[in-house]
């Protein structure tokens, strides 16, 4: 009698609907650039961060998105991250974007080819909405061509939408 009523109770105060908990973005002058030396030049300016790669390298640029990463005593969880950007030509592009929690990688997209002329936010949901434990990094890696065409990639901002569960009561009569 007893454990089908307890079944009954943890069956009607189940979490069962993620919400949006936190919006969290960074200012594209922000970047970091793994390799300097590929690079012919970079501008920061106010509303973004230019960046020129010298022609047939590949380059990776990282963004350290501000993690609130316990909230009101809850864990909470990584549900996409964004990313505002613009190329110069079809001869630069992103071509993979990988997620950390601190050291561990929680996603990875490969084998991408984006390259908008106008500015563009792209969204990467992660799968399983994992936990977040320490602080979220995005690595984003670019490929510079060799045609005479521009390569520059602007970025403006990178952010991520973090998780929470939202328990729906019972309606009591």
């Amino acid at each position: 009698m007893y454990s089908d009523m307890w079944r009954d109770m943890v069956e009607l105060w189940r979490p069962n609907k993620m919400v949006l908990a936190h919006a969290m973005w960074t200012h594209g002058h922000s970047i970091q650039i793994e390799y300097p030396e590929r690079i012919a030049s970079i501008k920061r300016a106010g509303f973004y961060a230019q960046i020129k790669g010298k022609p047939g390298t590949r380059n990776w640029f990282h963004f350290a998105i501000p993690t609130p990463v316990i909230v009101n005593s809850k864990r909470l969880q990584v549900g996409s991250v964004l990313i505002r950007f613009k190329t110069g030509s079809t001869d630069t592009s992103i071509n993979s974007v990988h997620i950390y929690d601190g050291e561990r990688k929680i996603a990875s997209f490969d084998n991408l080819d984006l390259s908008p002329r106008q500015f563009e936010t792209r969204r990467f949901k992660i799968p399983g909405n994992p936990k977040i434990k320490f602080g979220l990094g995005i690595s984003i890696g670019v490929g510079f061509g060799v045609e005479s065409m521009s390569h520059s990639m602007e970025f403006s901002s990178a952010g991520c939408d973090f998780l929470d569960t939202f328990i729906v009561y019972p309606k009591l009569e």
